[in-house]
């Protein structure tokens, strides 16, 4: 062909060249390609590890990764404190479409109730109380009781209020009403009338020494109270006074007896005076510097 021919034919003389419609069909796979790697790989990332983080820091990192957090319903567990996230769906590292929803459930901490209070009713209600709030009833001892009738609940262990699992064990205590010895009023009696009173009644004085202004060994306080219902053998705590502090007799003799007289009661000795009043002492009797209980009379002898 000529090169007249080439002019009047432009594509004349070359290879051969994709057409459009190759072009097209290309195009189309590599958008097909890319469809199918986006919806079958692309679109997705992996969860991140939230479990046992606080609420609060669990929704920090959701929001850093674009994630958006749901939550179900929160559980109690033993071992994972309160507020933190126990459970995740998906879990871990699982695959995920990106800023796609995990739902997390949130723990309550361990399950706790507390003991119900129960004192003071029949055993039958109170049992029925415990085993409504999901604990065990067990039926303990007995003990005298001066306010609470036999049969009812006067104490419990754990004790009223005090927080315990499910299921666990709580013990009543029963009273046996009012114990059969009273305790009679020691206060303002000397030690030796209260120590025969109590020996007759079968109770156990147990003594104490405190500083009082009462005269020594008058009984000051008691326990228990007077009233009081006990056993045969109880204890019965004396607080007794050790007697006014001790003072100080001065010295009078060789004043004349007049002046002495008033030099002892000015202090707070009461004077008994022998032989002569207008005399001089010679003797006195407790003698100078001696320590004696508060009024203790001072005797002097004067010449």
């Amino acid at each position: 062909m000529g090169p007249a021919d080439r002019a009047a034919y432009p594509g004349a003389g070359r290879p051969p060249g994709p057409t459009r419609g190759g072009a097209a069909v290309v195009v189309l796979g590599l958008v097909a390609a890319l469809t199918g790697w986006w919806f079958g790989v692309g679109r997705y990332t992996v969860a991140p590890q939230l479990v046992s983080l606080s609420r609060a820091d669990a929704q920090a990192q959701a929001d850093r990764a674009g994630f958006t957090l749901a939550y179900t319903d929160p559980r109690y567990d033993e071992t994972v404190p309160k507020d933190r996230v126990l459970l995740q769906n998906p879990v871990s590292a699982a695959r995920i479409v990106k800023g796609g929803m995990i739902t997390l459930t949130l723990s309550l901490g361990p399950e706790r109730f507390p003991v119900p209070d129960v004192v003071g009713k029949e055993f039958e209600l109170a049992e029925a109380d415990l085993v409504s709030a999901k604990l065990t009833v067990v039926k303990g001892p007995t003990r005298y009781d001066d306010n609470l009738p036999a049969g009812v609940v006067v104490d419990t262990d754990p004790k009223v209020g005090a927080e315990v699992k499910p299921g666990a064990k709580v013990t009543l205590i029963l009273s046996k009403g009012r114990a059969p010895i009273t305790v009679p009023n020691l206060v303002g009696k000397n030690v030796n009338e209260a120590r025969a009173t109590l020996a007759q009644l079968g109770l156990v004085p147990v003594e104490t020494y405190k500083d009082s202004d009462k005269p020594k060994d008058e009984i000051l306080s008691q326990s228990p109270a007077d009233g009081s219902g006990v056993e045969k053998g109880t204890q019965v705590k004396l607080e007794l006074s050790k007697g006014p502090a001790q003072v100080v007799v001065p010295r009078v003799v060789d004043l004349p007896c007049p002046q002495a007289k008033q030099v002892l009661e000015s202090q707070g000795f009461p004077v008994a005076i022998q032989f002569n009043p207008n005399g001089i002492v010679r003797f006195q009797a407790p003698g100078e510097n001696s320590q004696v209980p508060p009024g203790t009379a001072v005797t002097i002898g004067c010449l």
